[in-house]
């Protein structure tokens, strides 16, 4: 998602950029999270300089135009929890914003170019910058002209600005242009969908960021079709009783037109009440699927019930979940 906090901004697309001198900071992942677990990737820094996208695998883990990491939660219930965003390196901070509301995109009349919501952004010398973005109201524990450590404590993930989902935007700036951490200073090399770039990422971090072309974000048993926004799943749906349907909803990240995707739930028996298999039309980078038998005329029994997906490209699984909810 493109912001509007700094002054003068420039996307610079490493297609284009020359190569970067090498004082560029060693970067810590800027979130207290596990990546797999309690938070994702969601979105990658765009290498395409046309009206295109693709990240620096070339795939289409992007949007155009998109100058940084998008790190996202799964669940509104997960930002209340709080995850904290943290230093990815030593520095000076340079500015900050906090007060604006956390509330989808969809709820704001005008943003008055704050779309970065609260934010930070941090001086580590040599021209270069990184900014955290979508800041949990509140939440912001530094000042201006304060020195930071690498992974201290500057705020939480949140919901401000120009989201739809709780998530950190992470932009790494040289010079006040826009540079893909998973490329930094190493020149692009041609599409390679096997390899897997370092960067300016710190070892420790680089072990964490895999690539993932496609995920499950979350997923849940329910008696009706939940809304697709994550806002205005919350609470997330449930079942409602013997006679309503049961209905198994997933979001993922990088369905592809033509992937298939496999879903099923187990009654208190083991036995299978549904199953279906349906074709992935258009996919995108945020997928909303689901899948789903109204109750017998009898109902259903009461017991505990496990919805089962999985994701198939090319007859490989590439993303899967299991959930269970309990009829009492």
């Amino acid at each position: 998602m493109m912001h509007a906090f700094q002054l003068s901004f420039a996307l610079a697309m490493a297609a284009l950029q020359p190569a970067l001198p090498g004082d560029a900071p060693a970067l810590d992942f800027p979130v207290e999270c596990v990546v797999g677990e309690s938070c994702l990737i969601q979105k990658l820094f765009d290498h395409d300089p046309g009206p295109g996208r693709h990240d620096y695998r070339c795939g289409l883990l992007t949007t155009n135009g998109h100058d940084g990491v998008d790190i996202r939660l799964r669940t509104m219930a997960d930002m209340r929890t709080g995850f904290a965003v943290i230093a990815a390196a030593p520095g000076t901070v340079l500015r900050t914003r906090d007060g604006e509301p956390d509330r989808s995109v969809d709820d704001h009349a005008v943003l008055d170019g704050k779309d970065a919501g609260n934010a930070v952004v941090i001086d580590h010398g040599g021209g270069w910058q990184t900014q955290y973005s979508h800041l949990r109201q509140g939440s912001i524990g530094v000042r201006p002209g304060q020195r930071v450590g690498s992974g201290e404590r500057i705020g939480l993930i949140g919901l401000s600005g120009n989201t739809e989902f709780p998530h950190l935007h992470f932009t790494v700036r040289h010079r006040g242009e826009a540079v893909d951490p998973f490329i930094g200073n190493v020149a692009p090399s041609p599409c390679n969908d096997k390899a897997q770039a370092t960067g300016l990422w710190t070892p420790a971090a680089a072990r964490l960021l895999r690539y993932q072309p496609s995920v499950v974000i979350t997923g849940g048993l329910a008696s009706t079709v939940p809304p697709r926004a994550v806002a205005e799943r919350d609470p997330p749906p449930g079942l409602a009783g013997q006679q309503a349907p049961l209905i198994l909803w997933v979001d993922t990240i990088g369905a592809r037109a033509g992937d298939r995707q496999h879903f099923s739930i187990t009654g208190p028996d083991g036995q299978v009440v549904h199953e279906q298999e349906l074709l992935v039309e258009g996919g995108g980078l945020s997928w909303f699927a689901y899948s789903g038998k109204r109750a017998p005329a009898t109902g259903w029994p009461k017991g505990r019930y496990t919805g089962r997906y999985l994701l198939k490209r090319g007859g490989t699984n590439v993303a899967a979940i299991e959930t269970s909810e309990t009829i009492k």
